[in-house]
């Protein structure tokens, strides 16, 4: 009889944590972040970039403390030269001391804040920007978004203080 009670209760817990993982999947945030260029001539590109909410709860963009305006949906570029780019992996540094760690072959530039105003994206909701790059000739451009996120005030995980991060990077380079 002991036995039973013990097998039922591992079912029990089984089918509870297979729920808990369920429910977080099904409320979770999810972002999908895009970068695409259209270059007009040879010395000017044109970045799209689009963050699609693509789960089905709203995502909260994290706001810096001390400010008002949202501090974290971030746009990075560095430029590099050919023989530079080749070389690089797929790592954009967002921090000073990230860029110091990894030894990054370029100048520090701090991030550029984008979409400002925004607060909440909605499930479904796709919200773009285009920002026009000139360029020389050689260049080889790295470019990144990253968004941090926290779960809303209406949703299940408030009290914990949940948050996300998602980057995306790309190198950008004119077909000659």
């Amino acid at each position: 009889m002991a036995i039973i009670k013990d097998i039922v209760t591992i079912l029990a817990l089984i089918g509870v944590a297979w729920t808990a993982i369920f429910i977080y999947f099904k409320f979770a945030p999810v972002i999908k972040i895009n970068i695409s260029d259209k270059w007009v001539n040879d010395n000017l590109v044109i970045l799209r970039i689009e963050i699609e909410n693509v789960s089905k709860v709203r995502v909260a963009i994290k706001k810096e403390p001390r400010r008002k305006e949202n501090a974290n949906i971030l746009f990075q570029i560095f430029r590099h030269n050919i023989t530079e780019g080749l070389n690089l992996t797929e790592f954009l540094p967002f921090t000073k001391k990230w860029f110091d760690k990894k030894g990054y072959p370029s100048s520090w530039k701090e991030p550029e804040i984008i979409f400002e105003t925004t607060e909440w994206i909605y499930p479904g909701e796709t919200i773009a920007i285009e920002r026009p790059i000139s360029t020389d000739k050689g260049d080889m451009l790295h470019v990144g978004v990253q968004v941090h996120a926290k779960f809303g005030r209406l949703e299940f995980a408030k009290k914990r203080h949940w948050e996300q991060r998602w980057t995306t990077t790309r190198f950008i380079k004119k077909n000659v």
